[in-house]
């Protein structure tokens, strides 16, 4: 069983030690390799979507700054686009993770809060370089989020300026910090339809890997893709 990792400009070791941890087998998809990459994913039993730079604001109906212009990757965006639509067509498991939580968002006709600090007056960028945010997140009961996790606390690592702000269409929210900003999404009607868990935080980047919120999901995503390579 392999799992698809879409590659990111940011970070990207952090991704793959823990996958290591977990002695998960990944392929990793590359956007600069698009479209071998895109097909490598036929031969997976599960995507996760990681972070990294934002989405180009278009693509969610929004405006490009000044202070913006040129810091987004357009390849990147539609690479990943086009690697959840064939997810879905697949009917594969779907880890999304920070940004990747935006691109499923945005692929159901969502949109997003271009910068929370300014918006919402407040911050769950990274503290430093070196040294995310901790904050707590409310995970909702009878969600498919709650039910993995067992918890409805969580301390969590924030690395982000951007969140949801339309909600997808099909989608539920299943976390959130406790200054409003949605933290979790997944299906609001799952029938018929493949594990799909869209996290706002970085599970990855947990000193206790083994931690609810980050330990537990990433089993059940990855024995969900077992029962899809089984099948």
């Amino acid at each position: 069983m392999k799992i698809g990792l879409s590659k990111t400009e940011s970070k990207f070791a952090r991704y793959t030690e823990w996958l290591d941890k977990f002695n998960v087998n990944y392929e990793i998809l590359d956007y600069e390799n698009h479209e071998t990459d895109l097909q490598k994913l036929g031969d997976c039993s599960g995507l996760i979507l990681s972070g990294g730079v934002d989405i180009y604001p278009e693509l969610y109906c929004d405006w490009d700054t000044k202070e913006t212009k040129g810091t987004y990757n357009p390849s990147r965006d539609g690479f990943e686009l086009k690697l959840l639509e064939k997810a879905l067509e697949m009917k594969i498991p779907v880890f999304a993770i920070c940004r990747g939580l935006q691109i499923v968002n945005v692929y159901f006709r969502g949109s997003l809060i271009f910068d929370i600090r300014d918006t919402r007056n407040v911050d769950h960028t990274k503290i430093s370089s070196t040294e995310d945010r901790i904050h707590k997140v409310r995970i909702f009961r009878d969600t498919l989020l709650g039910k993995i996790t067992g918890t409805e606390e969580a301390e969590v690592t924030s690395s982000h300026h951007q969140s949801v702000d339309r909600l997808g269409e099909g989608l539920m929210i299943n976390a959130k910090s406790d200054d409003g900003i949605v933290e979790g999404i997944e299906f609001a009607d799952k029938t018929g339809k493949p594990f799909l868990i869209g996290l706002q935080w970085h599970p990855e980047r947990f000193l206790n890997p083994e931690e609810p919120a980050s330990g537990n999901i990433l089993k059940y995503f990855i024995n969900e893709c077992e029962k899809k390579n089984i099948g």
